[in-house]
């Protein structure tokens, strides 16, 4: 299970009662992939080193972080939800437990602050809706955020000022999760399912869109096969399979789409159309789920309902009944693209704590080792960059990671890490 689903599977559970709401680290350098070519499609078969040299290996080093624990209001963030920065190097962020919109300059100065909770023009969901499920600066340096509470897309201009917002149309599919590619341009990942249970998820697929400028609509670049997480059963009950094989995909930086399933170590590029182009792989190992990891991520996901207060605590069990689980966790919990055309793939941590677990850490991707393999522009394995401890990656602009830092006490900062190439 993709760590960004999370919130898709807590939100399609809470819509079925409100309606309309909505392995193993690198080892020393190996020897060269093995390529080979089957229907005109490369197959690179990866050693367990990558081609890095201890002097060419990069590295991630931080430059910047904002945000404080006591004091100014404007500098504390509950819950951050979305997190990009523009052309000059301005941070904007939205805090998905204020709904409030936070834009800082390259320094770590605020410059504006906007939003709040709501139905209205310019509102970010309100009450115990489901938060905005991320934030953008599109191509025309405004700045976009969907949200499934308030079920639209909606738009500023970087001083705050609401601009038209699309609606995001649930009918036929719920929007998973959201990414934009390097020109900025918006996609998203549409799961297509009846909330009524009257037509269940088996033989649907999952859509990658790009949006129009602007839209909340766009051209289907993609079909996948459709994720075996959550479906709705015949008396329109979700029926949840924990750990059960999700697609995962990113967009890399001259347009090419990166896609696989959690499940596995082989990921096939396809160029900005959809054909095929080639297929990565490496080795994974993957953890058997034990008795213990299902107690807790029950009690994960029974606190989380309760905390959401709207599924009726008499559906609470019955939905606890329903929860399923794979046997094994999944081998690959995010892709992201990153400078020079690489490919970024965070694999799960076999050996991932239990203790203290909770839906924001599933969401921050706690089980989803520091460690990301990095593979140059034609699917070639380098090697590892190490990511901080507690820190939850968003996006790189440019040679720059934008994410977030949590520390001991779940207090977040908004990180800017730089990337240094070897040899720097």
């Amino acid at each position: 299970m993709n760590p960004r689903f999370i919130p898709f599977l807590l939100c399609v559970v809470v819509s079925a009662f409100t309606l309309g709401a909505c392995g193993g680290d690198e080892a020393a350098r190996g020897g060269d992939p093995v390529v080979r070519d089957s229907a005109g499609i490369q197959i690179i078969e990866n050693p367990a080193g990558g081609s890095w040299t201890e002097a060419d290996r990069w590295r991630l080093d931080e430059e910047l972080r904002i945000g404080v624990s006591s004091g100014d209001p404007e500098l504390q963030f509950g819950s951050i939800v979305g997190l990009d920065a523009d052309s000059e190097g301005r941070i904007v962020t939205l805090d998905g437990q204020a709904r409030r919109v936070r834009i800082f300059g390259a320094d770590g100065t605020l410059l504006e602050a906007f939003g709040r909770s709501g139905g209205g023009p310019g509102e970010l969901s309100q009450g115990l809706l489901p938060a905005p499920s991320g934030l953008f600066v599109d191509s025309e340096g405004q700045v976009a955020i969907p949200g499934l509470g308030n079920q639209r897309l909606a738009r500023f201009d970087l001083g705050g000022q609401a601009l038209e917002s699309p609606p995001i149309a649930l009918e036929s599919g719920i929007p998973m999760i959201w990414t934009r590619s390097e020109d900025r341009a918006l996609y998203q990942q549409i799961r297509r399912m009846d909330m009524t249970g009257g037509n269940p998820l088996e033989g649907l697929t999952d859509d990658i869109v790009r949006l129009d400028q602007g839209s909340a609509t766009g051209e289907t670049v993609l079909t996948l096969p459709a994720g075996e997480s959550v479906s709705m059963g015949s008396q329109g009950m979700p029926e949840i399979r924990i750990f059960a094989p999700e697609p995962i995909w990113t967009v890399l930086g001259d347009g090419r789409l990166v896609t696989g399933l959690s499940s596995e170590y082989s990921l096939l590029i396809q160029d900005a159309s959809g054909d095929p182009m080639a297929i990565v792989r490496r080795d994974a190992r993957r953890r058997p789920v034990t008795e213990s990891d299902e107690r807790a991520l029950r009690d994960v996901f029974r606190s989380a309902w309760d905390e959401q207060g709207q599924v009726p605590q008499e559906m609470v069990s019955m939905l606890m009944e329903a929860i399923q689980f794979d046997e094994q966790w999944p081998a690959l919990a995010r892709l992201m693209g990153g400078p020079d055309e690489t490919l970024w793939v965070q694999r799960v941590e076999p050996e991932a704590s239990m203790a203290d677990l909770t839906a924001e850490a599933l969401q921050a991707g706690d089980f989803g080792s520091p460690s990301w393999d990095v593979f140059d522009a034609d699917g070639v394995y380098l090697g590892v960059v190490e990511m901080p401890g507690g820190f939850m990656p968003f996006r790189f602009v440019g040679d720059h990671l934008y994410g977030v830092h949590r520390d001991d006490l779940e207090v977040q900062r908004v990180v800017r890490l730089g990337l240094v190439r070897g040899g720097d």
